[in-house]
């Protein structure tokens, strides 16, 4: 038999980030994983984040509409069916603008250490729930 390691380390992880992309790109960002609607999901995926005013947004669908007009309880059976459905239909909205205009993510909350500006595309999304 042969001596030595079979398998050698694991090349992959932060090391082959930092050779595949510019330094620094993403780790800057700060958010929280329930802050995320849709797209990449970790801080060191992010390239070009958008955020969204999602109360204004889950506002905005009939769901929440038909919540509120009927007096329905959030935490009713019914109530939890409408809000998934406007989380749904709210989380297709912003994918779809997402694509559109070429963002990797869409964030409820997000921020960078060095304060870069991250683009608001909470009116396009509006715009697609009304369409």
């Amino acid at each position: 038999p042969t001596s030595g390691p079979a398998e050698g380390p694991a090349t992959s992880g932060p090391a082959e980030d930092t050779a595949t992309h510019a330094p620094n790109v993403g780790s800057d960002w700060v958010v929280k994983s329930e802050d995320s609607v849709c797209g990449v999901s970790t801080s060191r995926q992010i390239t070009n984040p958008a955020k969204v005013d999602y109360t204004k947004l889950m506002d905005a669908t009939p769901e929440m509409k038909e919540l509120t007009r009927k007096g329905i309880k959030k935490d009713s059976a019914r109530g939890q069916t409408l809000v998934t459905a406007a989380r749904d239909r709210v989380r297709r909205a912003a994918n779809a603008v997402m694509s559109e205009k070429g963002h990797c993510s869409v964030w409820k909350k997000i921020s960078h250490k060095k304060k870069t500006a991250v683009t608001d595309i909470t009116d396009a999304v509006k715009k697609k729930l009304e369409a």
